[in-house]
């Protein structure tokens, strides 16, 4: 019965198929009695900029972290000190969830084939190198710690035998709680992760830190201000049966120090002669290989051993023992995977070794301490000797009982530790539109008809709403024979209430299209800048989910003017005030020659793009597009960074 009645409907369709074919033609379909052409997925979109997943997983709960991606290493170092250069734009901003992750896309050149990472927020890798690769961009700390240690490029030197601790330099008195692997690698068993100081988590408390020792930033920040001569960040034990584990919270150095502790008897005071130092992270980093290796992070711990005559390990310490800190300024050799004992030691006691010089000062002291009133944690600063920040490496220590610690120090309290009210955080699209007004017929293809420059500002906050969004646009040439309008389509719900002023500037917005009419003849606009600014209530639309314009330009513009010429970018629709019955006649493709070797408009990733003589078709300048359009987009890449007359 089922196939009786499809056969029914299918001959009814087939009727109404035919009647329908004989009548009229069918003014909502814009191909009606055209050549066929191929479906827009057969044709190459001429795009120079694309859709890349970004997937962040710092594993670090407590703050949103804000992240940049920029194509270019935005840091260079000053002064011994790792700082971001200014005037670097990045290509992507946004703020990872409390939990420190962020998944999504990001719209960037074609191009790129590697990115940088970069967040300022403490207890995370500053800048890391990343590939670009299948479409995505992945980093993930939550893989910290593999269940063993890699072996490949494993210390030169090193056997790692017997039991901990290991010797690494008798000379020096100089052993190791654990094996490493390449880069400084530690496994799991080895070490743990803290994730929680009370009631707030430890990334929290690492941005408190961050407010307290540098909140505006600053390179070379001072911090002499909390050094006291009678500084005293060693732990003195009072109780038998005490367990301490060092938390490591950041690093914000340019050297790659290795840290280690000591002890001694505090009756005895210390005797370099014979006291042994023992390696807790032989590679004070977060990472290596440009973060595809991590090292450390925000929360990283680690229980302290003591050693008793016959050289048992013990996982507490005896009352009436001082334990104390160093680290060797630059120590790990990453070439060699191992700690270079050559290198200066600086530790917790002033004159306990060797003490360091800066700017031919005696430093009164490497390490400083503050207490922080919220979690009530003594926070431990170590100075490497490249300036006097003091926050090179912070970490904390968890004492199982009560230790002997009568020294007064600088406190954090919860106000001091605020974050500082941020600003709106703007990221900058910059590119050049051009168009061909010869559409949809064939022509020259010199893509100099219009040419529009246009700077795109998006401020969002912490949340990711987006408040704002300054359109600027520039047109910087005019080869065209017709007057033309330029304009560009927003979505709907990304609209917001303009603020500019549409009389002085001539910008008007056309509701029934969704657009802007950013001016209305190109020939009389040249080199004046368009400001378009709309702002957005509280909530309106997450940054996340922004999309891209639709700009293009109505050929002999005329003010309310419907059935109108548009030229668009490729596989862009065209407005409702648009002569349908244009698309797909003439040499028209979906804004693409029927050839499939140009467009008719173009969207290039820079600005100051030198247009090409007039009547002259784009690919006789700029060799490299006929490869780059023949491979659709997969050689040469960078074709418009290549301009030949």
């Amino acid at each position: 019965m089922k196939i009786k009645y499809l056969f029914n409907f299918i001959v009814v369709a087939i009727f109404i198929g035919m009647a329908t074919g004989c009548g009229e033609k069918d003014l909502y379909d814009p191909n009606y009695g055209k050549e066929p052409v191929k479906g827009p997925e057969e044709y190459f979109g001429f795009e120079t900029r694309g859709d890349v997943s970004l997937n962040v997983n710092y594993a670090l709960p407590g703050f949103a972290a804000l992240i940049e991606v920029y194509d270019i290493d935005p840091m260079e170092i000053v002064g011994n000190t790792p700082v971001k250069k200014q005037g670097v734009e990045a290509l992507f901003k946004i703020y990872t969830d409390e939990s420190g992750k962020f998944n999504g896309k990001m719209n960037i050149p074609t191009s790129v084939k590697s990115v940088y990472l970069y967040t300022e927020s403490w207890g995370l890798p500053r800048c890391m190198s990343l590939e670009v690769k299948d479409g995505m961009v992945n980093f993930n700390m939550a893989d910290l710690g593999a269940s063993t240690v890699k072996t490949k490029n494993n210390t030169r030197y090193y056997d790692f035998q017997g039991t901990v601790p290991y010797v690494l330099n008798r000379n020096a008195n100089l052993y190791s709680l654990c094996k490493w692997g390449e880069g400084g690698s530690l496994n799991s068993e080895y070490m743990s992760l803290e994730t929680q100081v009370g009631d707030e988590t430890v990334g929290s408390l690492t941005q408190r830190l961050k407010n307290f020792f540098n909140p505006d930033g600053i390179p070379n920040v001072d911090n002499m201000h909390l050094v006291t001569q009678s500084e005293v960040t060693n732990i003195t034990v009072a109780q038998d049966g005490t367990a301490l584990d060092v938390v490591f919270l950041n690093r914000d150095a340019e050297y790659n120090n290795s840290f280690g502790y000591y002890y001694y008897k505090t009756s005895e005071g210390a005797n370099m002669s014979n006291m042994k130092k023992y390696i807790v992270f032989p590679n004070v980093s977060f990472s290596v290989y440009g973060g595809q290796l991590p090292i450390l992070k925000c929360g990283s711990k680690v229980r302290l051993l003591y050693f008793d005559e016959q050289g048992n390990a013990k996982k507490e310490f005896p009352a009436g023992y001082t334990v104390g800190w160093f680290i060797y300024a630059d120590g790990y050799n990453q070439n060699k995977n191992e700690i270079d004992t050559n290198k200066q030691v600086v530790s917790g006691f002033a004159n306990l070794l060797a003490s360091n010089q800066v700017s031919g000062q005696q430093r009164p002291n490497n390490f400083v301490s503050v207490k922080d009133e919220k979690s009530g944690k003594i926070i431990i600063g170590v100075e490497d000797g490249a300036n006097n920040s003091y926050c090179d490496l912070l970490f904390y220590v968890n004492a199982s009982k009560d230790i002997e610690n009568p020294v007064d120090r600088p406190v954090i309290t919860p106000d001091d530790g605020n974050e500082p009210e941020k600003p709106d955080v703007i990221e900058t699209k910059t590119g050049t539109l051009a168009f061909e007004d010869i559409w949809p017929d064939g022509g020259d293809y010199d893509m100099n008809d219009v040419i529009v420059e246009y700077n795109c500002a998006v401020s969002f906050d912490k949340k990711n709403q987006v408040t704002k969004i300054v359109d600027t646009f520039t047109p910087v040439h005019d080869g065209a024979v017709f007057a033309n309008a330029f304009a560009y389509q927003i979505d709907k719900g990304q609209f917001g209430k303009i603020t500019s002023s549409a009389t002085t500037e001539g910008i008007r917005t056309e509701t029934e299209t969704s657009s802007i009419i950013v001016c209305s003849n190109v020939k009389q606009a040249a080199r004046k800048a368009y400001t378009v600014t709309r702002e957005f209530a509280s909530g309106s639309f997450n940054k996340k989910d922004f999309k891209s314009y639709n700009p293009y330009i109505i050929v002999k513009y005329a003010e309310g003017q419907r059935s109108r010429t548009e030229v668009h970018l490729p596989k862009h629709e065209a407005t409702s005030f648009a002569d349908l019955s244009l698309i797909g006649s003439g040499k028209d493709a979906y804004y693409v020659d029927k050839a499939g070797a140009y467009p008719f408009a173009i969207d290039i990733p820079i600005v100051n793009f030198i247009p090409v003589t007039e009547k002259s078709s784009i690919d006789t300048e700029y060799p490299y597009f006929k490869a780059w359009a023949d491979s659709k987009g997969k050689e040469y890449t960078d074709w418009y960074k290549s301009y030949k007359k």
